[in-house]
């Protein structure tokens, strides 16, 4: 990666780029991911989830321990990490600094956020046209753990959503039909007057015809025979996103060309594109993006490992 070299393959019309670095991802995977000293979230009791959760409406500032379960919009368990610079202390510091492990604390090692600070600092010197960086900004460190089963996503999605209310409930049914809209009915407004109307008794079928023959006529709402969308079609607000991992059962797919396209996700490269900031801040396409689950068994392979099968690594810039 050279000073603007993805900056200028994103403005020649690639919706992703992958960057050929083994050593690299294995040095952060073997450190993120198979570090036993360190008890992931979803190895973990709820309570210690809790505890490290430091939340927010916004699900893109929450940090900490995440647990997002909504039917076709959010599926996983992850940890994100926000790095930055702190230039009179001179060193990289993480928020959260610390995890919560039962009775103690685990806190990342200074030299696993210094290289991903490295790392997040050359890939926004290559997505900016002249390389020259911002004043101030962040690296997100995410690791998403998707599950082996459609059967798990839907318990987890039912454990969420009944532990609300009465209202709670309802208001979670109602984002389902609302996630549903397509065409005229998608717009922000107009997809909650959708997901209204689509529990009338009355007039339930007409608007659902409807919104199946727009859905039919929207290549961004197809999904392919043996598929389902557990991270809805989304831009990720950010400088850029990158992503490695490992998976059995779930593919990351980019929209381009008026198809979906599956983004390989390995232990051997970096798969890169840009998001909102980069749209509104260097003119460049930002990529709609989202998450599906196979469906079937489990690869056989090998040995399964609960810790890190199905899981993403994700650096990104904001």
């Amino acid at each position: 990666m050279t000073a603007g070299s993805l900056a200028r393959l994103f403005a020649a019309g690639n919706a992703a780029v992958l960057i050929h670095c083994p050593d690299l991802v294995s040095t952060l995977w073997r450190d993120l991911l198979e570090n036993d000293e360190e008890q992931l979230p979803w190895q973990a009791p709820l309570v210690n989830i809790a505890r490290n959760y430091h939340g927010s409406a916004d699900i893109t500032a929450s940090l900490g321990d995440l647990f997002y379960f909504q039917p076709g919009r959010h599926g996983y368990i992850a940890r994100k990490m926000a790095l930055s610079r702190e230039q009179e202390a001179g060193r990289v510091a993480s928020r959260p600094a610390s995890f919560v492990q039962d009775e103690g604390h685990y806190v990342p090692g200074q030299a696993i956020l210094d290289q991903c600070w490295l790392l997040g600092q050359r890939l926004m010197a290559a997505i900016i046209p002249d390389g020259a960086l911002p004043g101030r900004f962040e690296v997100a460190v995410q690791r998403l753990k998707y599950q082996e089963t459609a059967e798990d996503f839907a318990n987890l999605g039912a454990l969420a959503r009944n532990s609300m209310g009465r209202w709670g409930r309802a208001g979670c049914a109602l984002d389902e039909r609302r996630w549903e809209a397509a065409g005229v009915f998608s717009p922000r407004g107009l997809s909650d007057l959708y997901g209204l109307v689509a529990h009338i008794p009355a007039m339930r079928r007409l608007v659902q015809r409807v919104n199946e023959m727009l859905l039919r006529r929207d290549p961004s709402r197809r999904v392919a025979s043996g598929q389902r969308v557990i991270e809805g079609a989304h831009y990720d607000y950010r400088y850029l996103t990158a992503l490695c991992g490992r998976r059995e059962r779930t593919l990351t797919q980019v929209f381009a060309g008026g198809q979906w396209h599956d983004l390989p996700i390995d232990l051997d490269t970096l798969a890169v594109f840009p998001g909102t900031i980069a749209s509104h801040v260097l003119g460049l396409p930002n990529v709609l993006h989202r998450v599906v689950h196979l469906d079937g068994k489990a690869a056989t392979g090998g040995p399964r490992n609960p810790r890190t099968d199905d899981v993403t690594l994700l650096i990104g810039a904001a």
